[in-house]
């Protein structure tokens, strides 16, 4: 979803001490260098997954070595339909 300039608006949360701690690991891992940056990519991914699930597909990872898939388990992906 693309927003004007004009149409931004300021988000604010509190979160624990480790899970920032969490961000931070996650953005140095990633070459992230905004919290803002790791926000979009994180919902970026979240909305694949909707529409994924929206298409009856699972979400997986799959180790192609192996021949094995681990299907990701999030409670909020159980309310797709």
């Amino acid at each position: 979803m693309k927003m004007d300039a004009c149409e931004l608006i300021r988000l604010q949360f509190d979160i624990p001490k480790e899970r920032l701690t969490d961000l931070e690991m996650l953005m140095k891992k990633t070459g992230l260098t905004t919290r803002k940056e790791l926000i979009n990519n994180a919902l970026t991914l979240f909305e694949w997954a909707v529409k994924e699930k929206e298409q009856g597909n699972q979400i997986a990872s799959i180790n192609e070595k192996g021949k094995k898939f681990r299907e990701l388990l999030m409670p909020s992906l159980n309310h797709i339909k």
